[in-house]
Order: structure tokens, then C-alpha cells, then sequence
């Protein structure tokens, strides 16, 4: 490490972990995968605009009534960026079999994706669910958490409340939210009933655009209609159900963000909280890869967390932490570092403690 002599006889040394801030970390970026009319498939396409998803993708095709085989993918396009999204992953699927979901979800496993959505396929589906489910299994082993998001499915064109409220869908990590009912589209002159798995759509770019901390309830959806809308008591069911779902009232709303978790993982905020904490520690430590594992250095680690943590209380995105950054001796030798966090994020009365072992 250099010196710099400033007077005679006095140096000032400037070490390179003093240096180090916390930085950025994505938020809204979503994943998608479906068909489309042209483009290359099984390819990772980085997309910013409806224009853009067009020019590669194409257009979509006439809803025919959904077992027509119809194309999926920007017809989920243009819900999510008519709902606030705009960084998005987009994979064509080789075609609308769960095997080839699974191979265009393989493609979106290393990349920041928050929020990954299957383009067109419902929870009437168990295959695709078992698709997204896994993919957020593996995502999470790999250090590359996310939300998934997935709709209910028409039963004889029409929303099944037994159905959609008795669903098996769960998540203890919160990771997995389950929207109802289907929505109105208005294409070639005539409005068509499309299932919940296109409301999924629209609830990702909604939720996309929003700062971790801002809860999607009571919120407005940028949608021409809902298939059913539902009564106070059926409403109140489906809350009840873990089901993140719309009423018709000044516009269409979501009830509550919820995902299909029991607590405290049900608030939506609060996994996407933790998961934005998760990720700033991660981002914040890893300049210090390959540098000394002794107190001092972690002493300027635990400074570099503490201003990323005190920005997320600023931001109201916590009410609170705790931080503890320590290594045992046999940790220091293999440059492994303990970081154990006490969040209370906020809409929460729970604490959430997490521990990150890094090196």
C-alpha cells in the first residue's frame, strides 16, 4: 500500500477496503419465457420496450379461445409493460410443452432476474407449476433468488372459485405467487376471456416497478377487465387462500399482496425486502474477495454493510437491523466470513434472521 508524504515526516497510508461503498442492486428485472411467431429459440433476448419485444419476437397471434395452441409470449409482453416493467429477460420456447418451458428456464438461472413469469400457462397445469417451482428451488441454491409468479386457469372458459380458493400451491419461502381471476382483452374487434395466467403477467410489471418497500395492495392494474368479480365474502376467501387477487373497485385493484406463504413470508414486501438485503450484502462484500480475512479487514466489511443497511432503514425499507460480520480462525484460513442480520423489514412485526457464509 502506498504512502504519501504531506509534511515532512508525516505520511498518510490510504487502504483500498477504506474505500469500498455499497453498491447498486436490481430490483424489478423480470424473467419470461413463452412461443412466439419468430425470433431465435432458447436464446436470452435483454429487452427494454414493447417495440423492441416486437421487432424480435413479432406480434401475437388471434385468441382463438386458448386451446388453440395460440402464442403466448408477447401477448405477456405487452401486460408487463403496460404495468410499469421494463428490464426483462425474455426466452422463446421451442414450443408450449413443459419441457420446453424447463429448457428456456434453464437459460434464465444465472442472470439477476426478481421476478420470473411463465408466459400463458396456468396453475391448472401441474407440470408448469412444477417447472416454476423448481426453478426457484435451484435459483435460490445458486445464489440467484427470485419471486415466481403464476395465474389461475379457466375451467369451461369460465373462473372456478372452488377450484382457484381449494388450490395446493405453497411456498414456505414465500417465493411463489399465485394470482386470480382471468382478464378481459380486447383483439380483432372482439374481447376475449384470458385465463389468470395472464393477470400474472401484469401483476410482475406492476410489481417490477415498484421499490421494494412499496406494497402492492390496493394498487391499480393497468387491465381492460376482469373475467369474474368476485363478492366481499368470496373476496375475503381468497385472501384467506394466500391468493393475490383483483376486485373491480375505482378501476382494478389487488386486494392484497400476498404470496402463498404462511407468515411471515406472506407479505410480498417482505420477501422481496429480505431478497434486496440479500443480494446488497452479497454485491457489498464481494470487492473484498482475494483481500485479507482478518479484523480489521472485516471491520471495514461490516462498515461497507452498515451503510448499505442504514440506506435501506432511510429509505423505510427496514424499521431495523442488527449486524454481526466474524470468522472463526479455521474460517479465516479458508477466507470465509460469517454475516448474520436481524431485519425487521417493514409491514412486518416479524424479525427475520438471516446468516451468509461468504468467501
Amino acid at each position: 500500500m502506498a504512502q504519501t508524504m504531506i509534511l515532512p515526516g508525516t505520511y498518510v497510508e490510504v487502504r483500498a477496503e477504506g474505500l469500498i461503498a455499497p453498491s447498486g442492486v436490481a430490483t424489478g428485472n423480470i424473467g419470461i419465457v413463452g412461443t412466439a411467431n419468430k425470433g431465435a429459440e432458447n436464446q436470452v433476448q435483454l429487452l427494454s420496450s414493447l417495440a423492441e419485444a416486437k421487432e424480435i419476437f413479432g406480434e401475437s397471434d388471434e385468441w382463438q379461445g386458448g386451446d388453440k395452441g395460440e402464442l403466448t409470449l408477447v401477448r405477456a409482453l405487452e401486460l408487463i409493460y403496460k404495468n410499469g416493467g421494463q428490464t426483462v429477460y425474455a426466452v422463446r420456447a421451442s414450443d408450449a410443452t413443459v419441457k420446453a418451458y424447463e429448457n428456456a428456464l434453464a437459460l434464465l438461472e444465472n442472470k439477476i432476474v426478481n421476478i420470473v413469469v411463465l408466459a400463458g400457462q396456468d396453475a391448472n397445469q401441474a407440470g408448469m407449476v412444477g417447472a416454476l417451482t423448481g426453478h426457484l428451488k435451484t435459483t435460490a441454491g445458486i445464489k440467484r433468488e427470485r419471486i415466481g409468479i403464476i395465474g389461475s386457469g379457466l375451467k369451461a372458459g369460465k373462473d372456478d372459485l372452488a377450484q382457484i380458493s381449494g388450490h395446493n400451491l405453497s411456498d414456505d419461502e414465500g417465493r411463489l405467487i399465485f394470482t386470480a381471476p382471468g382478464i378481459l382483452v380486447t383483439s380483432g374487434g372482439k374481447q376475449n376471456q384470458l385465463p389468470g395466467a395472464y393477470l400474472a403477467a401484469a401483476v410482475a410489471g406492476l410489481i417490477a416497478s415498484f421499490n421494494v418497500q412499496a406494497s402492492p395492495t390496493n394498487k391499480t392494474l393497468s387491465i381492460e377487465g376482469i373475467t369474474t368479480e368476485f363478492n366481499n365474502a368470496q373476496l375475503q376467501e381468497l385472501v384467506q387462500k394466500k391468493v393475490l387477487t383483483v376486485e373491480a373497485r375505482n378501476g382494478y385493484r389487488i386486494v392484497k399482496g400476498v404470496t402463498t406463504a404462511d407468515s411471515p413470508w406472506n407479505q410480498i414486501t417482505t420477501r422481496r425486502i429480505v431478497d434486496y438485503a440479500i443480494y446488497g450484502v452479497r454485491s457489498s462484500c464481494d470487492p473484498y474477495i482475494g483481500k485479507l480475512n482478518n479484523e480489521r479487514v472485516r471491520g471495514a466489511m461490516k462498515a461497507t454493510l452498515d451503510g448499505f443497511l442504514t440506506g435501506m432503514v432511510e429509505s423505510e425499507a427496514l424499521v431495523s437491523y442488527q449486524l454481526e460480520v466474524t470468522a472463526t480462525r479455521r474460517q479465516e484460513i479458508s477466507g470465509e466470513v460469517a454475516v448474520r442480520m436481524i431485519l425487521q423489514p417493514t409491514f412486518s412485526i416479524d424479525f427475520i434472521q438471516v446468516t451468509m457464509y461468504l468467501g
